[in-house]
């Protein structure tokens, strides 16, 4: 139920909430401090007042009593003037002298101390003090002054009355104050999820341009078109791997739907339909593989591609591959040789490490002319193992360098296709060398050849 209140409401609600909170908290140690403030200054008078109206005892023929308490009095009449009552009891309670109203005073609950009573309806504060003997150390008699807390509580009835009046108008102004801080607050959230509700997967082209502060809500704004510029351009890559798929998958299909409709068009004898044989079966191959390298990207997107890392002598895995593709070579005229280091060990999967130089093996001899040369150089830094693949090839004009590992991708689409290539080997071997913790780069010029050097994490050797 909470969950549907807008969050503006909620702020607001709490804001107020720990507002009046704070206020009635604050109201209520002010206020209470201000009481025990003025009972203790009122506690203080009356030790003073005591004090002054001892002076002024006379205890003459045995019997204590006030003296001068005529019109022109001395201390107790001036003490009485300024409100105060007070009485000398014995210690039986009975009433030996007095000034005010002193017969309203109830009698002693303790031969010394303070006290509050209710006299008339009216609050008094009263304060009792023993006073010895003439003629020992016993208590000859108790003095009572006593004086009326109707200041203190008029004081005090004003402080509540002006808390209580004042706590719930500043809970209301919070509240109209809440509304509008989280309106400002929260209005260019608003307008994101305006502007967010109308993009859609059909046009991911559109940003957020909201002119925004370099804050929370601005941070978000920047974030969110940086997502949005992720995800065009995820689904422009999509698009143009499942368009580059269908192609891919297409040809191979038609060729073989075009070979079974020839083979089928009129007899044929054995050898005819040998050939036609064999070229279906080229064409399968040619899907397999490219199923294959289709499953092994898609594995590696999902985050499910198979990796086994132990450690490996890359020179020793090197030199087969060399020795496994020097026949292709061959038959090109094209020479091969692995140079550099003797030994190296680093940690990796041997299935796919094979599988990144037999492909960077096999575009190399692919793209080097007769009586060209393919060397692979071992080397290695303290971190890293460096294997470079240089070809004497035609090279890779510079606009083409940023695009070479994308999926798909060919400088020259009617050659690679002709030669059986998808456009998707540079890929996996970018796919594989990441795999690795590595990295993959590409050094070409037009005329001059080309280099690929993989740089993979050492073993421990």
């Amino acid at each position: 139920m909470i969950h549907s209140i807008p969050i503006r409401i909620r702020l607001s609600i709490w804001y107020v909430l720990l507002t009046a909170a704070s206020l009635a908290v604050f109201g209520g140690f002010l206020y209470f401090n201000l009481a025990k403030g003025l009972y203790a200054e009122v506690d203080t008078t009356l030790q003073l007042v005591a004090t002054q109206a001892l002076r002024d005892i006379d205890n003459e023929n045995g019997r204590p009593s006030f003296q001068n308490t005529g019109d022109d009095g001395g201390v107790a009449s001036r003490i009485e003037a300024r409100g105060f009552t007070m009485r000398l009891v014995d210690t039986s309670g009975n009433t030996l002298d007095g000034l005010g109203h002193y017969s309203t005073l109830p009698s002693p609950v303790a031969m010394e101390g303070f006290a509050t009573v209710r006299i008339s309806g009216k609050p008094w504060r009263v304060y009792t003090l023993p006073v010895p003997a003439v003629h020992d150390n016993r208590i000859g008699y108790l003095l009572q002054v006593a004086e009326p807390l109707t200041r203190v509580e008029d004081i005090l009835d004003r402080v509540g009355a002006l808390l209580l009046l004042g706590i719930p108008i500043v809970a209301v102004i919070a509240t109209l104050g809440g509304l509008f801080l989280s309106s400002r607050a929260l209005g260019p959230i608003d307008r994101l999820t305006r502007l967010a509700q109308s993009i859609s997967a059909e046009d991911l082209t559109r940003r957020l341009d909201l002119k925004l502060p370099n804050d929370e809500v601005g941070r978000l704004a920047r974030t969110f078109n940086d997502m949005l510029e992720r995800l065009d351009a995820a689904f422009r890559r999509e698009r143009q791997f499942t368009a580059d798929a269908a192609h891919e998958l297409r040809t191979p299909l038609t060729v073989m739907k075009g070979n079974i409709d020839v083979a089928l068009a009129r007899p044929r004898d054995a050898g005819e339909y040998r050939g036609v044989l064999e070229e279906l079966e080229t064409q399968v191959d040619r899907l397999a593989h490219l199923s294959e390298n289709l499953l092994t990207l898609a594995r590696g997107d999902t985050g499910k591609a198979a990796f086994h890392p132990e450690d490996l002598d890359i020179v020793v895995l090197l030199d087969g591959l060399v020795e496994q593709v020097r026949p292709l070579a061959d038959s090109k005229g094209v020479s091969v040789k692995l140079q550099g280091l003797d030994r190296l060990t680093i940690v990796g999967d041997q299935d796919q490490l094979i599988r990144l130089f037999l492909n960077l093996l096999d575009n190399a001899i692919k793209y080097t002319p007769q009586g060209g040369e393919v060397s692979v150089t071992v080397s290695s830094d303290r971190a890293n193992a460096t294997v470079a693949v240089k070809d004497t090839g035609p090279g890779i004009a510079p606009e083409h360098i940023p695009h070479i590992f994308e999926r798909f991708y060919r400088v020259d689409k009617a050659r690679s296709r002709s030669e059986g290539g998808s456009g998707l080997g540079l890929a996996i071997a970018k796919h594989i060398v990441q795999l690795h913790g590595g990295s993959i780069e590409v050094e070409s010029e037009p005329g001059r050849g080309s280099t690929f050097a993989v740089r993979l994490p050492l073993g421990v050797g």
